[in-house]
């Protein structure tokens, strides 16, 4: 007597891409719009997919669609395989790289503050693949990716993203930073109006943050207080660890600067921007640099990278 067998699964290269790409864009619509098909259509497709291997993969609400927990677990699986396999089937995506090395490219900030716990993740996850660090001020960074010398970027979210697709990791709030000693060293947070008046130390346009920052300011009428550039976090904060002034820095920026003799202390309203991973539109990544796409991802998911970050 033989044991029944269940019947194979009748799954499409296109509904595995669909599942991906609607992963990334958590949108029907911008789905659709990158495959050239109807919103419809990708609902349907991405519903047969989900009958077929019996598994709900998002959540749909009229609101926004997200990954199941099931979805999170098969995307970290299947990105890289449906990568692989775009790779091999279109030899030239291969073209332009050593198989095992990744360039990534990251804005200066992020390199000292979110990066080496984002590469040692990597690192250990997939330890046959070298990822090259690329460390430039943020619009260098965005080239880098257009240009195709970096095949990944990690930005504050920028203001354009033409021929960029990108990928939210977590949400990063803003800092005031002062000595031990300043008047408001011990408060739990700090209104952004209490700034009125006080001399403050900012980043440069290079990082990405001065941008937020400036708009911030003028929206809570912080004026005529004199402004520090300076191009690094580190010297924001020990131009304030000194007395200098108040620096007003990401809150990332506390796992590179933090010390006994500062604190990084939030400010509220909060003015959060998001941390991105960056890529190329409408290019396949090859396979190397996909899986470790997808495995950033995966973990900002869980707060891998972000919880240091946005800890306060």
């Amino acid at each position: 007597m033989t044991r029944e067998q269940s019947p194979p699964l009748s799954v499409s290269l296109h509904q595995l891409r669909l599942f991906v790409t609607l992963a990334r864009h958590r949108s029907f619509t911008r789905a659709g719009d990158e495959f050239g098909i109807t919103q419809s259509a990708v609902s349907r497709s991405i519903r047969e997919l989900e009958d077929e291997v019996a598994l709900r993969l998002f959540d749909r609400t009229t609101r926004q669609v997200a990954l199941t927990d099931t979805g999170r677990r098969l995307l970290a699986r299947i990105a890289p395989l449906v990568e692989e396999l775009e790779a091999t089937l279109r030899p030239r995506a291969q073209e332009g790289g050593e198989p095992g090395v990744v360039n990534l490219a990251s804005s200066c900030g992020l390199t000292a503050s979110v990066l080496p716990a984002m590469l040692a993740s990597c690192h250990e996850r997939l330890p046959d693949i070298t990822i090259v660090m690329m460390d430039r001020p943020q619009n260098a960074v965005l080239q880098l990716v257009r240009s195709g010398e970096a095949e990944l970027g990690v930005v504050l979210a920028p203001e354009n993203l033409d021929e960029l697709a990108a990928e939210p990791l977590f949400a990063d709030g803003l800092a005031a930073v002062v000595s031990a000693s300043h008047r408001l060293s011990e408060a739990a947070r700090i209104d952004w109006e209490q700034l009125r008046g006080t001399p403050l130390l900012l980043l440069d346009d290079d990082t990405g943050s001065l941008g937020a920052i400036e708009a911030a300011l003028a929206l809570h009428g912080v004026t005529g207080a004199v402004r520090q550039k300076l191009s690094q976090s580190a010297a924001v904060a020990r131009m304030a660890e000194a007395g200098l002034g108040v620096g007003i820095l990401p809150m990332h920026a506390r796992a590179a600067c933090d010390s006994a003799q500062t604190r990084f202390i939030p400010l509220v309203p909060d003015a959060s921007r998001t941390i991105m991973l960056v890529r190329r539109k409408n290019r396949a990544l090859r396979a190397s640099a996909a899986s470790v796409w997808s495995h950033i991802v995966a973990s900002s998911s869980h707060t891998l990278f972000a919880g240091q970050a946005v800890d306060a």
